[in-house]
């Protein structure tokens, strides 16, 4: 469903070992390694192990694929029988021929011995691979280490490959396997995906399918890395249900909401669960509330907050009234966790904040990756009068009343209606945008929306004027409208296009980190351009570059993304802190709109119109 949707050849994550979409991270390059040196060696134990989904299987295929000059391979993938059965499994695989009816162990044993002397008499090197073998029965587990002692006076006639689960491990540590414990001569034990092994995986396979524009943002990746716990079979199994998703609700890019929700479709409920009676749910709704107002009555006490304000923000209106909880909402958006790995490309490291009074310091970051950027906050503290950027929220009253959360919950409306007030701050005046999802409508303005999800400072870093998805009063998801933002203060507009002021902190307490910009498209509405394209939106995008201050861009009428056009879209992204990728995709467009002041394009610092005015003074 999903494939033709998104550009794809085919489902892109399927948990088949499809050789084609192979992935080898250094761990699994070294257990492939480990593999490849133990086919070379000459007789003896190597063991492969790793938690299930890790990709044991995949580097067992890979190595077949790789197999050495002179190997012959016995592969077992149901190790779960007796000796016997093993045993004539074995010689079946190696096409030793064997008489018909029931053989004895010797018989079977006397049978392999001689293929192995005449093996390697003709220089080839017999390899049994049995996979899964943490199933291996502890009469079949001792016949295998006695196949071992099928030898010349100087070579093990056969080498064996054991690839099983941690539990394999722990078979091998008892005290009566450690004579076969003792002749294993390599060892590996494949460890999950980092989060940077996690990313490089997603985008290899999307990649791989087809598609080169980042189909994940990076919030949705960390958000993946977190429920699969970096196993590829479980990442596979996300990314194919939140691509599912995605496309179900006519979205462009898998978001960290979408991917949640793919989580808890995909674990279930639990069925042994039961549910609680209406006198358990009262019970510990009671309690709930004791030990909140307690709470609430300390933080009174000692910091002055308003135990009212505190227990409406433990308990949604309608809780505790009904004994049960509100309907499920987006969660509210959470800090990137500090990463030790280093950052995939079109990732970013959230672990060091960039210093406060550099706001225009940005980590680098691929196209698509919107939420990803780590600016730095202003500190939440009024700006003293006549410090405010020009046209946000100078005042000289300090008494001004600012909006509480009870305005935002007035101001709140649904998305469409939200998107109709916001289209005014671009100069049009719409009535309605019919019923579906706005962001489709707006293409035929000539604009386009990005969803993303994180904190004000990323909202801030874009300088557009935002659709901010908040929770109301009664729980339901709502959007209001972000014209304008300073340091501490914020501007929502209304139905009429007039703001109200109110307190960026009261906007993020409802806030739940979702929000969509609207950006200005290239003439042909395509929202990458980059090696490749030609025609009218390199034409576009070489004259925007040429506009922009001490970038030196010679003019051309080339409609050809050339190396030099590459080269200085590069040198732009560097100086705004962009990754150098040499692709104007949402971001460098919008950071390029910015840097030549294109005319009708709102900024959420107010600067456009105070730009405006001044073009139109005399």
């Amino acid at each position: 469903m999903y494939p033709k949707y998104f550009g794809l050849k085919e489902p892109s994550f399927s948990i088949a070992p499809d050789p084609h979409y192979l992935f080898l991270s250094e761990q699994h390059k070294e257990a492939l390694a480990h593999l490849l040196y133990g086919a070379g060696e000459s007789g003896g134990f190597v063991l492969l192990t790793g938690e299930v989904g890790t990709g044991k299987t995949t580097v067992c295929r890979a190595f077949l694929e790789q197999l050495p000059e002179g190997v012959d391979v016995a592969l077992i993938l149901n190790p779960a029988q007796s000796a016997n059965e093993l045993l004539t499994n074995v010689c079946d695989e190696f096409r030793i021929p064997l008489p018909k009816g029931k053989l004895s162990n010797k018989m079977l044993v006397d049978r392999l011995n001689a293929y192995l002397l005449a093996a390697h008499s003709e220089g080839r090197r017999p390899l049994l691979i049995i996979d899964e073998a943490q199933n291996l029965q502890p009469q079949a587990m001792e016949q295998v280490r006695l196949l071992t002692n099928l030898e010349t006076t100087k070579h093990k006639l056969l080498q064996i490959f054991l690839i099983g689960q941690p539990e394999l491990r722990r078979m091998l540590e008892r005290d009566r396997l450690r004579q076969l414990n003792q002749r294993i001569t390599a060892r590996f034990h494949l460890t999950p995906f980092s989060l940077r092994e996690t990313s490089d995986y997603i985008r290899h396979r999307v990649a791989v399918a087809g598609v080169d524009r980042p189909l994940f943002s990076a919030r949705a990746i960390r958000r993946i890395y977190k429920f699969s716990g970096g196993i590829p079979r479980l990442i596979n199994i996300l990314c194919d249900r939140a691509l599912l998703g995605t496309c179900v609700t006519r979205g462009s890019q898998v978001t960290p909401a979408i991917v949640a929700r793919s989580a808890r479709e995909v674990r279930g409920d639990p069925v042994d669960e039961k549910p609680r009676s209406p006198l358990q749910l009262t019970a510990i709704a009671l309690v709930s509330f004791g030990l909140a107002a307690a709470l609430a009555l300390a933080a009174h006490s000692r910091l002055g907050l308003s135990p009212t304000v505190l227990i409406d923000g433990l308990f949604p209106a309608g809780e505790l009234a009904t004994g049960e909880a509100t309907p499920e909402v987006p969660p509210v958006a959470e800090p990137a966790p500090a990463v030790t790995d280093a950052p995939a490309a079109g990732e970013l490291s959230s672990s060091a904040e960039p210093a406060p009074q550099e706001p225009q310091a940005v980590a680098s970051a691929s196209e698509g990756d919107l939420a990803s950027i780590p600016v730095a906050e202003p500190a939440e503290q009024p700006a003293p009068a006549g410090d405010a950027a020009p046209g946000v929220l100078a005042s000289p009253d300090a008494q001004v009343a600012l909006a509480s959360s009870e305005v935002l919950d007035r101001l709140a409306v649904s998305k469409s209606e939200a998107m109709r007030v916001l289209l005014k701050r671009w100069g049009l005046e719409v009535p309605s945008l019919g019923t579906g999802d706005p962001c489709l409508r707006i293409v035929n303005f000539g604009l386009g929306c990005e969803e993303e999800q994180g904190r004000l400072s990323h909202v801030r870093f874009f300088d557009l004027p935002a659709l901010m998805k908040i929770l109301a009063a009664d729980g339901a998801p709502r959007y209001v409208v972000l014209g304008e933002l300073g340091a501490s203060e914020a501007v929502v507009d209304d139905a009429q296009g007039t703001g109200e002021r109110v307190r960026a902190e009261a906007l993020e307490r409802v806030w739940t980190g979702d929000y969509t910009l609207v950006w200005q498209l290239p003439p042909t509405g395509v929202d990458l351009i980059g090696p490749g394209s030609a025609g009218e939106d390199v034409r576009w995008l070489r004259d925007l570059l040429v506009k922009v201050p001490d970038l030196a861009v010679l003019k051309s009428d080339s409609a050809f993304f050339d190396a030099a056009l590459a080269s200085a879209l590069k040198a732009f992204q560097a100086s705004k802190g962009l990754m150098p990728d040499g692709i104007a995709g949402p971001r460098t467009i919008i950071a390029l709109q910015h840097a030549v002041a294109m005319r009708n394009v709102p900024r959420l610092s107010g600067e456009a119109a105070a730009s405006k005015e001044s073009e139109g003074a005399p």
